[in-house]
């Protein structure tokens, strides 16, 4: 018996669409560098599925063939699902970089926004994977200085929410 679970883990392996579609992200504000630091995991097929849809094909992250303009396909994807702004002023992000997750399903990738002022509103727009299905959903964990304030489930249209740290 434990044969066969193991060899049809082994087969089908990371292959297997997942049920759930969820992502997750902390968007914190940092009070020494008065900026707002996102980090945000996705999954990875998820994430191909998306790129695909905007036209990268043969991406192949996070294998040995991985197409040169991967980075920027992500970081194009990212900078228009995932806005920002404050009294109706967009902020611009910048886009850190990424990394794969332990378990190599999902990514994480990091964003940061200048913000000098936490008094002020700040909104975010989360509409990461919403093209992709009905049933998407995004946690957003709010941190001030890595203390936890407050936390949401992004889940349908407008897909913003508004942080006051």
């Amino acid at each position: 018996m434990w044969i066969i679970l193991y060899l049809s883990l082994f087969f089908t392996g990371s292959t297997l669409e997942h049920d759930v579609h969820l992502s997750k992200s902390e968007v914190n504000y940092d009070s020494k560098s008065k900026s707002v630091q996102v980090s945000i995991m996705l999954f990875l097929d998820d994430m191909e599925d998306a790129l695909k849809k905007r036209g990268a094909d043969d991406l192949k992250l996070y294998s040995n063939n991985e197409a040169e303009d991967a980075e920027i396909w992500i970081e194009d994807y990212l900078l228009d699902k995932l806005r920002f702004s404050t009294n109706e002023r967009v902020l611009e992000a910048v886009y850190l970089g990424r990394e794969i997750t332990e378990d190599f399903e999902g990514v994480w990738c990091y964003l940061e926004i200048p913000f000098a002022n936490a008094n002020q509103p700040f909104a975010v727009t989360n509409e990461i994977f919403m093209e992709l299905f009905d049933d998407q959903k995004h946690v957003m964990v709010i941190t001030k200085d890595l203390q936890r304030i407050d936390h949401w489930i992004i889940d349908e249209d407008p897909y913003t929410e508004e942080i006051r740290f």
